[in-house]
């Protein structure tokens, strides 16, 4: 994600910086595009206008915001750190790789841009990114957050150079630094709430015939299962609109909370929640989630953690489609253990936390295949991989489309991609994750004994 700190004394710049972490974006565009109107040479608003840009997923007004400022102030490595993100986003992965590569090189203990170069390349022996990484990590006296950054980035450059068990120690003390614990929504207690809420809710009305707009698909499991690859190859058709990661299911769930009676928010609200409320809940999900979908007939939304929810969405829309990905549950918990998520994912910390929140994950999707009155696509990665075709024509006729050519070139349909797979969705399918996990299998004992059964089902 974008670095946004304040490079200028200036009051003005100060209240900007706080309004923007705050999230009132629209105020703080307002102070940075007055101190432009006041001094056109600030490069400093220049590019935090930029970064509103970035938040507001408006990529091209990104680009050229923090260009202006990289026109004015060529040499400062935030700026190239930034328009390196917009790159990405934009399907410009050299031109990326570049510009993350000259911001290392002006501020060579930049850990964040030595991360996310990392993770943008494949690393060869010689690439100068190994000394730089190696050189970092040494120091002593980092902050916790450059120290995360920097782990995870030696983790990768040491996987890639096939030492594994260096790669992995990497990765532990990455980890480490993040030092937090999960939180109460991805705990047992928590989860079996949402069950015992849902199970409690109505059957909703039949979908309406006809319903003006797109189909919504919602593409589910746990991160790292292949659900950025599943929806690249949705997208990727003609008559698809590729969502990405919407918050706004979880914004469905905050708002039916807040309108609940008495203490009750979700998810004990919904079994007492009216029906206009789930409609109108609805609508503001449709309006904002097909907002740039056009004459798209399915629109995706790729927010992984939407399986804890599938009881209320399967109430909110009874036309959705549910596609629930799924890989071996090394491979898929290995995954999360090395990335650096930009936020959330606690549970992936720790071995024995991500193994127990794996479990939790499988008991829901067993309960939810049990109640769910919404047809339920289980599309597991190693056969996408192995019958790229094959297994995408299927999928896509659970959508109610036809396979497309374009869905086999996935790897070049230009659209935003913000996730940690954004490097591996521009190369063509491969197989080289199938299996990752016996690199580490030495490290992954209290893996193992969390997940239990699960450790090896398939």
């Amino acid at each position: 994600m974008p670095s946004v700190i304040a490079p200028s004394p200036r009051q003005a710049i100060r209240e900007g910086i706080a309004l923007q972490k705050a999230g009132d974006l629209l105020r703080a565009a307002r102070v940075y595009s007055g101190l432009i109107r006041e001094n056109p040479t600030n490069a400093d608003a220049w590019h935090l206008l930029g970064t509103i840009e970035i938040a507001r997923r408006n990529f091209d007004a990104a680009g050229d915001l923090i260009g202006h400022a990289l026109a004015l102030d060529p040499d400062n490595a935030i700026y190239h750190h930034n328009i390196a993100y917009v790159l990405a986003a934009q399907s410009r992965m050299t031109d990326s790789v570049a510009a993350y590569r000259r911001a290392v090189a002006l501020a060579p203990d930049y850990a964040e841009a030595l991360f996310n170069l990392a993770q943008s390349i494949r690393v060869e022996a010689g690439d100068p990114i190994i000394a730089a990484v190696e050189r970092l990590a040494a120091k002593p006296d980092l902050s916790p957050r450059d120290r995360c950054f920097i782990e995870f980035a030696a983790g990768k450059v040491n996987a890639n150079l096939g030492r594994y068990d260096r790669a992995f120690r990497h990765y532990a003390a990455g980890n480490r630094a993040r030092g937090a614990t999960p939180v109460e929504t991805t705990g047992r207690a928590y989860l079996d709430r949402i069950l015992a809420a849902s199970a409690a809710l109505p059957p909703p009305a039949p979908a309406t015939a006809g319903r003006a707009g797109p189909t919504p698909v919602f593409i589910v499991g746990m991160p790292r299962s292949g659900t950025t690859l599943a929806e690249q190859v949705l997208a990727s058709h003609p008559e698809v609109f590729g969502g990405g990661e919407l918050p706004l299911i979880e914004r469905a769930c905050a708002a039916l909370g807040s309108r609940a009676p008495g203490a009750a928010g979700y998810p004990d609200c919904l079994p007492d929640t009216p029906p206009e409320a789930f409609d109108a809940v609805a609508r503001d999900y449709l309006k904002a989630a097909t907002a740039k979908a056009g004459a798209a007939r399915v629109v995706t939304d790729k927010s992984p953690l939407n399986f804890r929810h599938l009881g209320l969405i399967a109430r909110l829309f009874p036309d959705a489609r549910i596609v629930h990905c799924r890989r071996h549950p090394l491979d898929t918990c290995l995954s999360c253990y090395f990335q650096n998520f930009a936020h959330g994912q606690e549970y992936s910390f720790d071995l024995t936390d991500l193994g127990r929140f794996y479990g939790e994950y499988r008991r829901m999707m067993a309960r939810w295949t049990a109640m769910l009155s919404i047809p339920v696509f289980d599309l597991d990665y190693e056969a996408l991989v192995g019958d790229l075709e094959g297994v995408g024509s299927r999928l896509l006729a659970f959508c109610g489309l036809d396979w497309h050519p374009d869905c086999a070139r996935f790897f070049e349909t230009e659209r935003p991609v913000l996730t940690a797979s954004r490097a591996q969705i521009r190369r063509p399918v491969y197989t080289s994750s199938i299996g990752k996990w016996r690199h580490y299998e030495t490290h992954l004992g209290p893996l193992i004994a969390a997940l239990g059964d699960d450790a090896l089902a398939a």
